[in-house]
């Protein structure tokens, strides 16, 4: 069954509700082109406007995506290069055209420049690792692992043996025997001992898990932080444009990381991938998630129903 014909207005509506407003009139049927821009002032069509047919718009609509086609050619470029950063472990350096071309990249785990580098469409079916130095995990031998953790201030477990250097490995800290987690390559950016740092997150103290949105990005994010009057981390996040949605306290900031970890892995297993700024990482962006996928009460929910749980395993 056909759909009505619309006026002007009618269509005008339908624009705005795909981030689109008209800048000729409405030629009346959805297969002539007529001018429009995009709602979103940093968008090149907002400036530039574009020839758009009403039906287009429509079966991008049922596709769950906006009228721009910058807009959508931005949002391929960014989860091109999201995929590169969560799947290759490596940070392209180069902007990424598309899935077929090697892309120059930083490894995220050997440190080496990847040229020609990866291709996105091989990491993402399984043929190709991030890195042609290391396949994006550093591999030694156990014993040389074991001499680099000792070296670096922990001793492993003796019954864990040594997978990669971007694997966690359970051990004891040499200074005051606390438990740990490390990851051999974080030697050169912190000590292995989250307890013994003097600065930073204290899984051990009491700590906060926040969730805090921003409208600029359309996006939320779960974070944690040391629960004492002298942590100014959500003033941070407020003087860059974040705003406070909810708090929680725990009495130790172990079980905290461990809600953090839970919710974020759901997200990802459910393909909602993390929110990029304008193409590109910054501070705590892979802990994020678009609004446009997930309102912010079903987060809340899920954190409420999360610590539930890791609080009745923590007894």
């Amino acid at each position: 069954m056909k759909r009505p014909k619309i006026d002007h207005a009618a269509a005008t509506l339908e624009l705005r509700a795909s981030g689109l407003e008209p800048v000729d009139p409405y030629p009346g049927v959805t297969s002539k082109p007529f001018f429009v821009r995009c709602t979103q002032p940093r968008c090149e069509g907002h400036t530039e406007p574009f020839p758009a047919y009403l039906s287009a718009v429509r079966k991008l609509a049922e596709k769950g995506r906006v009228g721009c086609r910058h807009c959508n050619e931005q949002n391929r470029a960014n989860r091109r290069r999201s995929d590169l950063i969560r799947l290759g472990h490596v940070l392209p350096v180069v902007e990424i055209p598309d899935v077929k071309t090697a892309v120059r990249s930083w490894c995220l785990r050997c440190w080496n420049i990847c040229e020609p580098g990866p291709r996105l469409d091989n990491i993402r079916n399984g043929k190709q690792g991030g890195c042609d130095h290391c396949g994006g995990k550093r591999r030694l031998p156990d014993s040389v692992a074991r001499e680099r953790a000792r070296a670096w201030g922990y001793v492993p477990d003796p019954n864990i043996p040594y997978t990669s250097d971007a694997t966690k490995w359970p051990g004891q800290c040499l200074a005051k025997r606390h438990h740990c987690e490390p990851v051999l390559n974080s030697h050169k950016r912190q000590g292995p001992c989250g307890a013994c740092a003097e600065n930073g997150f204290k899984p051990h103290r009491p700590a906060l898990l926040y969730l805090v949105t921003k409208a600029a990005l359309v996006a939320a994010k779960i974070g944690i932080c040391e629960d004492s009057p002298k942590n100014r981390r959500l003033d941070e996040h407020r003087f860059n444009g974040w705003t406070t949605i909810q708090t929680m306290r725990f009495a130790v900031g172990s079980d905290a990381r461990k809600v953090e970890d839970i919710i974020v892995r759901s997200w990802r297993a459910r393909l909602l991938l993390p929110v990029l700024d304008n193409g590109y990482g910054y501070s705590g962006y892979s802990e994020t998630v678009s609004l446009r996928e997930v309102q912010v009460s079903e987060i809340w929910s899920e954190v409420c129903v999360v610590t539930k749980r890791v609080m009745a395993a923590a007894g």
